[in-house]
């Protein structure tokens, strides 16, 4: 770094106090007395890229003619955290997708390099705590890349040449591997006083073949006052983030989680509801086709509801992006803004997330990525669950405002994601499955048949015709719940200062759902059958699913007259086939869940959280399967259909869902959870066990071999009883993967499953002289051989 040299000044100011220099033209040195700060200017002049494109913000960037980028880094942005986003707007055959974040640090080392490094936040400790030094290190993550300085500006900020960042391959930050650099530039540069945005074009390779995509870094600083966290809490459902605290009183490091929320402040603190001094705006791609986006804009605000329970109006907007006529520097990726991606994709899917800052649980920017064809995928699941109940839906294509409504609904659900909250499988079981049917009931929930929009509960399929259900009132809205964990995540807490300080409060609330079941959560890890997901009024599967059999024996009749026209293909008849059995299996799955389940409700502290399902109750779950499943309906074999949409196939999807279900049943975790609920029975409680399932599928499974006249088994029941020997011999003689023997079982499971092998060698026996036809009689000598070796007989 140049220096002025000031030593001449003494001497001259001498002379001309002297009077030596006053009748004498002045010398050159005289004419500028600080030769070395020009010298010093020229040098910085030099050092930048010709012709450059100056930004000044966060960092002033200079964006020369040749693609080089430039950083002028500030001495006071030295160590300041930021988080980075690298996100692919253009890819060959990709719409595009949001990468993941990071936050990194700029570091000067000494007067010549710059370096980028991550940070870790998977250990924290209180900065007043002896400890802390010691895990501040720990915090430290690697080095990404080292600049050398190229000029220290007038105002002491180091310049670095950034290109290679952009242009070269960046693992830790994202984008392509194998980057060539020569076929890779800078694009477009923006600065903001927080936030820096590039665009760059990188060429590499991805699975062996070259591939050019465009990419956006966002690089925004981390705010300056971090919001308070606010500590999470099982009992009700919001995302967060893990640290290990090693500074806590406790004798050892603690797991402490901060939940994830936008910043969200009352402009009157004093007032009970009160607008916010920021809203909360979610910015619509304008890649939305133009019909949907009220649409679109009506799934954001729909939220305004559940936020006025926590004491905010006006909070929370959606909202169209500005065009690049209206502001050009406005970008997607750019992490300031909450966004709604429109990708033109084949995808049948739609995602929320967020990006927060690591210290807080702050959401910096939260996202909606809306694929295309997600629209297909709600048509699909509304004809098939609840066509018979909307007259709309009795022809397809669906109409544009019923799509619109279904569309609002998913960005709905999506935004519920954006703003904090995860799945909540719990509510569908909260309300009785009669009242799904009930309209006065339903209206009196807000109109809402689940108590969340965050439950997979899509469409209410447990009403039936003859119920009249207004048919606004089968698609998912805001409910209970959300108003519940909106108000637990987002209210403030008057007089708190501290997460600790909230304790109490948030218990009180927490502590609500004893009395009110559709403010509870799903209990994570446990098998419980009222946490289903794709249910509705699962609090009575059996129930429900019978009620949703009954409409998809509906659509079933409906759907020659939807999907048959002359000069179409059967495209449409065969896509609506397939999801019929598809919205069979998972009707089929919901009643699986009760054999061996157990009712849960998190607490804290309050009594039992686990109860195992009543006897009664399990073995009429198993009733419904031995009718609905290994007995297949005769209605989903309408050869009216099957000869238009396939040659073959029929039996193997049939086939598929029965064996679904029969190992979801022998799964050994169901199986050691019957003989476990059974052994801490109190003495005179019964509990269902795996001897009464064993007995209740033999007689769904091998009733043709029962009693004394003739036997015949179709093809449906052969493929069924060849799997179910295949799994009880898989029970009795586990393999072992690889060079590792297998476990051996030392559980009442090999007890159990011999007996029934046992017993079936005998009914096998006995059944083979009364075979109906040859293919029974065969397939009853195959099963005698593949029991034998079972049981080591053969």
């Amino acid at each position: 770094m140049n220096r002025i040299d000031v030593r001449s000044w003494p001497l001259a100011m001498m002379l001309m106090a002297l009077g030596l220099l006053a009748l004498q033209p002045s010398p050159a040195w005289a004419q500028d007395p600080d030769p070395e700060k020009e010298e010093e200017e020229e040098s910085w002049e030099d050092a930048l890229p010709e012709n450059a494109e100056i930004r000044q913000g966060l960092f002033t960037t200079y964006f020369g003619e040749d693609g080089d980028l430039f950083f002028e880094i500030p001495q006071e942005a030295f160590g300041k955290e930021m988080i980075v986003a690298v996100t692919t707007t253009e890819r060959p055959g990709s719409a595009g997708s949001d990468g993941g974040s990071d936050v990194v640090v700029w570091e000067a080392r000494g007067e010549n390099h710059v370096v980028l490094r991550l940070r870790n936040y998977d250990q924290i400790a209180d900065p007043s705590s002896d400890i802390y030094r010691a895990v501040s290190g720990m915090m430290k993550g690697p080095i990404i890349e080292t600049f050398e300085v190229e000029a220290v500006s007038p105002t002491g900020g180091l310049l670095i040449d950034a290109t290679d960042l952009f242009t070269s391959t960046q693992s830790e930050l994202g984008g392509l591997p194998s980057v060539s650099s020569g076929n890779s530039f800078v694009d477009k540069v923006v600065a903001f006083p927080r936030n820096i945005e590039v665009d760059y074009i990188q060429t590499g390779q991805v699975d062996g073949d070259a591939t050019t995509s465009r990419l956006h870094m966002s690089m925004l600083l981390l705010p300056e006052d971090p919001m308070m966290p606010r500590l999470w809490d099982a009992r009700v459902g919001v995302n967060s983030s893990t640290y290990t605290d090693y500074s806590s009183d406790l004798h050892g490091a603690e797991e402490v989680r901060f939940i994830h929320r936008h910043r969200l402040e009352k402009a009157n603190p004093n007032a009970a509801m009160s607008d916010p001094v920021e809203p909360i705006i979610y910015y619509v791609d304008q890649a939305t086709p133009e019909w949907l986006r009220p649409y679109v804009i009506a799934g954001v605000d729909d939220w305004q509801q559940a936020f006025e329970a926590a004491g905010f109006t006006n909070a929370i907007f959606g909202r169209m992006a500005p065009t690049p006529e209206q502001d050009p520097d406005f970008s997607m990726e750019d992490l300031r803004h909450s966004v709604i991606w429109w990708r033109p994709s084949p995808i049948a899917n739609a995602n929320g997330g967020q990006r927060v800052d690591p210290r807080t649980g702050e959401i910096i920017r939260g996202r909606v990525q809306m694929y295309h064809n997600v629209m297909d995928l709600v048509q699909d699941w509304y004809f098939t669950q609840v066509g018979p109940l909307d007259p709309r839906a009795q022809s397809l294509p669906l109409p544009d405002s019923l799509m619109g409504e279904l569309v609002r609904y998913v960005v709905a659900h999506e935004i519920g994601h954006a703003i904090g909250f995860p799945h909540n499988m719990k509510a569908s079981a909260m309300y009785p499955a009669d009242s799904l049917r009930s309209v006065t009931f339903i209206e009196r929930m807000g109109g809402q048949h689940v108590a969340t929009l965050m439950d997979y509960s899509r469409f209410n399929y447990v009403a039936q015709p003859e119920d009249n259900m207004p048919v606004e009132y089968l698609i998912p809205g805001i409910g209970p719940y959300d108003e519940f964990a909106v108000k637990w995540a987002y209210a403030p807490i008057p007089g708190a200062t501290t997460p600790e300080e909230e304790r109490e409060t948030l218990n009180e609330w927490a502590r609500e759902q004893d009395d009110v079941p559709w403010f509870r959560f799903s209990t994570s890890g446990a098998p419980d059958p009222e946490s289903l997901t794709e249910a509705s009024g699962d609090q009575d599967a059996v129930k429900s699913s019978g009620l949703g059999l009954r409409n998809l024996q509906r659509v079933m009749d409906m759907m020659l007259d939807v999907a048959e026209e002359e000069g179409e293909s059967y495209d449409l008849l065969e896509d609506l086939y397939g999801n019929v059995i598809g919205q069979w299996g998972r009707y089929n799955g919901h009643v699986t869940a009760i054999v061996g389940g157990t009712y849960t409700q998190q607490k804290y502290g309050t009594g039992e959280r686990f109860e195992p399902v009543e006897f009664e109750r399990q073995r009429e779950a198993v009733q419904f399967l031995n009718d609905n499943v290994f007995d297949v309906p005769e209605w989903m074999l309408d050869r009216a259909i099957l000869s238009r949409v396939e040659p073959e196939g029929t039996v193997e999807r049939i086939n598929t869902q029965q064996m679904r279900v029969l190992a979801s049943l022998m799964n050994g975790g169901r199986l050691n959870r019957l003989i476990e609920f059974q052994a801490l029975a109190d003495g005179g409680e019964r509990m269902y066990g795996l001897p009464d399932l064993m007995a209740d599928l033999r007689d769904g499974i091998w009733d043709s071999y029962m009693g004394s006249g003739s036997v015949t088994v179709d093809v449906y029941r052969r493929n069924l009883q060849r799997g179910k020997v295949e799994m009880m011999r898989g029970l009795l003689n586990p393999q072992g993967s690889g060079d590792e023997p297998a476990e051996p079982v030392l559980t009442d499971v090999r007890p159990v499953v011999r007996a029934e092998l046992t017993w079936l060698q005998g009914a096998l026996g006995s059944a083979l002289s009364r075979a109906g036809n040859d293919i029974t009689r065969m397939h009853i000598q195959d099963l005698q051989v593949e029991v034998a070796k079972a049981l080591g007989d053969g």
